[in-house]
């Protein structure tokens, strides 16, 4: 696997397009897509100077995804863990960071929740989504103690020229899913107004979760989502008022292990479900206070609850939040950013194999950012003061710096710190230790970026990451323990090329992540990974492909929770779409089409060859 990645990847500038002359990032940012999570300032994807991810509208559809994380996995230096097939727990783990350890916004509102510090992945429908930035690399000097490892920022469909979306689809496992959306813009009495609104439900028959021959093994566990999505706003002189909601809610069937009871191994496996819902509600307004100031405050209530059907057991994390945000210009190559956070979390849990959780936590930081370009120079700096209700006070810090070397060509240099305290589940639920320490992290990353064509680019990063205290969980008893130092080098190379009628992408990451007390490697994270992306319109018609490889990975065993290996894989994807009128639109998509058997968790299955089609239907009003 690792000696295709490296082939792939040192052919990916031999199969450029070459007919344009190179140009400096800045000539072309006009055409490029404004991204604003790195900074949470409007940049150029180009000017960017951390690494970023954009994925639009065009490449959500291409993926008729079930979930956020099906589209994630796409993309060399996010790797996803799932326990089973559709609907099941999926992880992130971004450049070899923990799991925890990627911020996940939904319009910029926080989605981990503070029972184990991850987002609840599977239960983000894609067809509210209009595109998503991925930011790798520490951002814990704007966003706080989640994001040591990135920022995952999900937009959904907003306002605009009034229309009409349906669609309906289905495939393989038995799933079917279908929804409806409508939005709108305009003025009343003078005053701007615009708003979206969706519906969408999803259903699949799943696969069996756990792979080999005990009983209960065969079982196919089901999924059910229903997703409501909405927002409204107006300009009521010159103040912008915003309200946003998003609900999901369903049901989750898996399978829990049955233990022997004189040997205690595990000797089957007995069905069991849990219902969920994820909400978000916020309100938010902006104003120009001067005509170079410009304010934001949003006030948001998050809540993400399970209940198990089988059992009592239940998790439930509510979250509100305050959040401003000032964004200052100062003449014309200086833009001052300085805001405020103040969250208020409760976590409640019963669980069967832990005590009760009842933990109250305030969390709050300032921040402060300058953006400087001048010339051929580029500068972000950003510091923070947090204060952590259960582990006192903290700076975290950010630091880059970008040189124009010659036309196109930019040099890259960046340095960031990050804190991530355990989580109610690390310290109180089922092996934890409530005598951990927080997590520190330190991030250096040099890089260089050039643009080949007014089309196509390359980009090739150098990165360390140390974390002291990293958390991990011992088997066989499975209990949080500080790992005192780890850490994990690597390169990324990034080749991408869009014109009317080509998109292609080529991503590859090398990694070492390792826990440097044993040398051992971390867990589920793998050496090695590539993935390419082709895709050609032509006409009414679209057709293209994604390939991604993976190298093996350090596992537990679900079933033994013995140490082991799972192995390299390469999956292969295939999509066609049509437009067969103006209004209407057909897509097909074969997913693993050569049927290759692989886990990114051991024990755990993952789905074999499958086929999806969606139909849309688009009415202007």
């Amino acid at each position: 696997m690792k000696t295709f990645a490296v082939v792939g990847l040192a052919l990916a500038p031999a199969f450029a397009f070459a007919a344009d002359p190179a140009v400096s990032p800045s000539a072309d940012a006009q055409l490029q897509p404004v991204v604003v999570t790195g900074t949470r300032t409007p940049v150029a994807e180009a000017d960017t100077l951390a690494q970023t991810i954009v994925i639009d509208r065009a490449e959500i559809e291409r993926a008729q995804a079930g979930d956020v994380a099906d589209i994630l996995r796409q993309y060399a230096g996010l790797e996803v863990a799932r326990s089973g097939g559709p609907g099941q727990q999926a992880s992130l783990f971004t450049r070899g960071s923990n799991s925890n350890y990627t911020l996940v916004l939904l319009d910029g509102v926080r989605v981990n929740n503070g029972t184990t510090g991850g987002a609840a992945l599977p239960n983000i429908n894609p067809e509210m989504i209009e595109r998503i930035e991925v930011v790798e690399g520490p951002r814990s000097a704007l966003y706080g103690s989640d994001a040591i490892g990135g920022v995952v920022n999900i937009i959904t469909r907003k306002s605009g020229p009034a229309q009409l979306d349906a669609n309906i689809g289905g495939g393989s496992f038995g799933t079917i899913q279908g929804g409806a959306a409508i939005r709108d813009a305009g003025t009343v009495d003078g005053h701007a107004f615009g708003f979206a609104l969706g519906a969408q439900q999803q259903r699949s028959n799943g696969i069996p979760p756990f792979a080999g021959p005990l009983p209960g093994s065969d079982d196919n566990r089901a999924f059910r989502n229903r997703t409501l999505d909405g927002n409204a706003e107006i300009q009521l002189g010159g103040v912008r008022l915003q309200a946003r909601a998003w609900d999901a809610e369903g049901k989750d069937r898996y399978q829990n292990e049955t233990s022997d009871p004189v040997t205690f191994a595990t000797a089957g496996f007995s069905p069991a479900d849990q219902d969920f819902r994820n909400q978000i509600f916020a309100l938010e307004a902006s104003t120009h206070l001067t005509g170079n100031w410009l304010s934001e405050l949003t006030l948001s209530r998050s809540l993400d609850r399970l209940a198990q059907n089988q059992a009592p057991d239940f998790v439930r994390t509510i979250r509100p939040e305050a959040d401003w945000h000032n964004v200052l210009a100062l003449g014309l190559y200086n833009r001052l950013s300085f805001g405020a956070r103040a969250a208020r979390e409760r976590v409640d849990a019963v669980s069967s194999f832990g005590a009760p959780i009842a933990e109250a936590k305030d969390t709050d930081y300032g921040y402060v950012q300058d953006e400087f370009n001048y010339g051929s120079q580029h500068v972000v700096a950003a510091v923070n003061y947090l204060h952590d209700g259960a582990f006192g006070e903290r700076f975290n810090w950010n630091a880059e710096y970008g040189f124009d070397v010659l036309q196109g060509t930019r040099l890259i240099a960046t340095a960031g710190s990050g804190f991530h305290s355990p989580t109610a589940e690390d310290r109180f639920g089922s092996g934890g230790n409530p005598d951990l320490q927080p997590e520190k992290a330190l991030n250096y990353e040099v890089g260089v970026r050039q643009a080949i064509t007014t089309h196509q680019s390359i980009e090739l990063r150098l990165f360390r990451n140390d974390v002291q205290d990293l958390i991990e969980y011992v088997p066989p008893n499975f209990t949080a323990v500080n790992v005192e130092h780890s850490r994990n080098d690597g390169l990324q190379l990034d080749w991408n090329y869009t014109d009317a009628d080509w998109t292609a992408h080529v991503k590859g990451i090398w990694q070492d992540p390792r826990d440097r007390d044993t040398h051992t490697q971390l867990l589920r994270r793998a050496r090695s990974i590539l993935s390419a992306e082709l895709n050609r319109r032509l006409g009414r018609f679209d057709v293209g492909g994604n390939f991604y490889t993976s190298s093996q990975r350090h596992d537990v065993d679900a079933v033994n929770f013995g140490n082991t290996t799972t192995g390299g894989y390469g999956m292969l994807a295939l999509s066609a779409g049509v437009r067969l009128t103006r209004d209407l639109r057909f897509d097909l998509r074969g997913e693993n089409v050569l049927n290759h058997h692989y886990q990114t968790v051991s024990g755990y299955n993952q789905p074999g060859s499958a086929v999806y089609a969606t139909l849309r239907y688009s009415l202007p009003l």
